[in-house]
């Protein structure tokens, strides 16, 4: 499980690797945290100074302490509506999951459908994964 402090090098690491982290910081004083992780608030900067890039945009982007997932949205949302769907989704997830002592066996096409359903109600809603 993932500290706050490598939850934050683990985003700051993805956003390099994809070449997104220049002139990017983030703000630790809005993180939210969450049963999941954290909430990360990514200033988008096209100034070094703190004090200019406050006025600039904001990159909303989760971190999942326990499967080290980095999620980002293309839709803008709130931060509290962008924590409500994917805990939604996790809720889903996790739901699923659970269903492993069935008793009866599931046909093989059905067995995979409630994952490819919750992948794409996430590309939907705009959810996707900084790898």
């Amino acid at each position: 499980m993932l500290t706050r402090e490598e939850a934050q090098q683990l985003l700051l690491k993805r956003l390099k690797d994809r070449q997104d982290a220049g002139d990017q910081f983030i703000e630790e004083y809005r993180t939210v945290e969450r049963p999941f992780g954290w909430l990360f608030f990514v200033a988008v900067s096209g100034s070094s100074t703190k004090a200019q890039a406050e006025t600039l945009s904001h990159r909303l982007i989760i971190v999942n302490k326990h499967v080290e997932q980095v999620i980002e949205s293309s839709i803008s949302y709130t931060p509290e509506r962008f924590i409500e769907i994917y805990e939604t989704l996790l809720a889903k997830s996790q739901a699923q999951g659970k269903n492993w002592c069935l008793t009866m066996s599931l046909p093989f096409p059905w067995k995979h459908s409630g994952r490819e359903r919750l992948v794409s109600k996430a590309k939907e809603m705009g959810l996707y994964e900084i790898k």
